[in-house]
């Protein structure tokens, strides 16, 4: 029996060998009377090669996984798919409308600082595309659940814009017509609600490419949505209320600009007194008290700033009438040492005494025509050729052509030469770099100007 046993074991492994083999092999059978040699056939063996695809560990691989709820016009669950080779959005399989409006969800870039909000959540951005008109939009926090991904709290762009209309800033520059309010969070907080910090931006429909407001808004969404502004886009209009506005209508109120009751609220009165304030700071005039506009008026006004304004009264504040013993060493602070001075002469044109002294572009004129010496005007003689740091009422800058002079409400005088004026500003006697036309092309270069005397024109 156990002969019988061992001849069995060696029969199997003999044919496991001819099963495994990958060419010839030679076995050999004894018995008692005769040996047999057998040749086994070659078996070849299939190979088969397994390629093994990643996992997808994307922040939205789950919402793959599982149908996705609605949360715009709760029109049921979709299955959704990627919307692009870089799988940074998905969008639902099926349309949501008949015009063929897809659910699109995607992460907000840059991602929100977030708090309390579990694995099995994710906070999103969601809209329908393509949608006739505006697309709604909102502000999702999904949750996972066993029928799929339903959404626990849904902020839409109707709910902050109904915010916005209530604040004077809005309403100041809320476009008219449809609007696109995109909201995207900088912080959420999904601890016993949902709390979070977000900037908001709204644009005119059709889509504009710079918004019509941009602010920063810190809300609680408890059943209900409820906000603060924190801020806009630093900017100081019409339609303001405020501690900001109340300081701007004070500095503007001690430079003379401002005459109203400055009750911090930023009025039809404000707004122009900031324009007359830009005008004459070499500013965009548009009345509104930006970044730059408001930090010119608080340098001027405590007088931090370095610019010297020249204008129809005097130059800084060296008055027309000031004796002239008085003004030249004044002037001299300003300006430095002159460049030139006439010393004083008798103009062929009046008889009466005159001095001009010159710094670069710009000369001080005095006279005796009042019947003592004294500051009586000042002339520019090169626009190209001054100090950055001396201003000009009615914001005139050295690059300006004729048009510009123009817009500003400038007048051309042909009747004694090629002269230009400004009466509202007591610019008289202004030339050109050559005689222009009548009247003169937009174009024509402009090189000077005065002011304070209108005595500059040779008899």
């Amino acid at each position: 029996m156990a002969g019988s046993r061992r001849c069995a074991v060696v029969l199997v492994a003999l044919l496991a060998t001819a099963a495994c083999g990958g060419g010839s092999a030679n076995t050999t059978t004894t018995s008692a009377s005769t040996t047999t040699t057998t040749t086994a056939p070659t078996t070849t063996v299939a190979t088969t090669t397994t390629s093994t695809v990643p996992p997808d560990t994307g922040p939205l691989a789950g919402l793959l996984a599982a149908e996705v709820a609605d949360p715009l016009l709760d029109s049921g669950s979709y299955a959704m798919e990627y919307g692009d080779a870089t799988r940074t959005f998905v969008v639902s399989q099926a349309a949501l409308t008949a015009a063929g409006g897809r659910l699109v969800l995607a992460p907000f870039d840059p991602a929100p600082a977030t708090t309390g909000i579990g694995t099995d959540q994710i906070l999103l951005e969601a809209w329908i595309e393509p949608h006739a008109g505006v697309a709604p939009r909102a502000i999702v926090l999904y949750g996972r659940g066993v029928g799929g991904w339903n959404p626990y709290v849904v902020i839409d762009a109707g709910s902050i814009l109904d915010y916005l209309m209530t604040t004077t800033d809005y309403q100041a520059r809320a476009p008219e017509g449809p609007v696109d309010a995109r909201t995207t969070p900088t912080a959420f907080d999904w601890t016993g609600g949902a709390h979070f910090l977000a900037d908001v931006a709204v644009f005119a429909q059709p889509a504009d490419d710079s918004p019509a407001y941009e602010g920063q808004i810190e809300c609680t969404y408890v059943g209900s949505l409820e906000c603060v502004t924190l801020s806009d886009d630093g900017i100081l209009r019409l339609g303001d209320e405020g501690e900001a506005v109340v300081a701007l209508q004070d500095a503007l109120a001690g430079l003379g600009y401002y005459g109203g009751a400055g009750e911090g609220a930023y009025d039809e009165e404000t707004e122009e007194a900031v324009r007359l304030f830009q005008r004459d700071y070499r500013l965009e005039v548009d009345g509104k008290a930006g970044p730059r506009t408001v930090g010119l008026i608080d340098d001027v006004a405590s007088g931090r700033s370095d610019i010297v304004m020249a204008s129809q009264e005097g130059v800084g504040e060296v008055l027309f009438g000031t004796a002239a013993d008085t003004a030249r060493p004044a002037l001299n602070a300003i300006f430095g040492a002159p460049d030139h001075s006439t010393g004083w002469f008798s103009s062929a044109c009046a008889g009466d005494d005159w001095l001009e002294i010159s710094w670069d572009g710009f000369t001080a004129i005095f006279t005796d025509r009042n019947g003592s010496r004294q500051f009586d005007g000042w002339e520019v003689n090169d626009l190209q050729d001054l100090p950055s740091w001396l201003y000009f009422a009615g914001g005139i800058r050295p690059s300006w052509r004729w048009a510009d002079f123009e817009d500003m409400g400038a007048g051309f005088d042909p009747t004694y030469g090629a002269f230009w004026y400004h009466h509202d500003l007591g610019y008289n006697n202004g030339r050109f770099v050559n005689p222009p036309s009548n009247p003169p092309a937009a174009g024509a270069r402009i090189n000077s100007f005065g002011t304070g005397t209108g005595a500059f024109v040779s008899c």
